[in-house]
C-alpha cells in the first residue's frame, strides 16, 4: 500500500479524533482517544522520517 495513503488516512483520522476529544464528557473515554491520538501521531511521525 502506498505510504501516502496511510498518511491520509491516519491525518484524517486525527482530525476527527481531535475534533470529538473537547465533547467526551466522561474522562476514561477521554484518556483513550488522548491515547490514540498520541499513537497516531507518532506513526505519522514514523511514516515521515522514514522518508528522509
Amino acid at each position: 500500500m502506498d505510504k501516502n495513503y496511510i498518511k491520509i488516512a491516519i491525518v484524517s483520522a486525527l482530525s476527527l479524533l481531535n475534533n470529538e476529544v473537547d465533547n467526551i464528557e466522561h474522562e476514561d473515554l477521554k484518556s483513550e482517544y488522548l491515547l490514540v491520538i498520541e499513537k497516531l501521531e507518532f506513526a505519522l511521525m514514523e511514516l515521515s522520517s522514514d522518508e528522509l
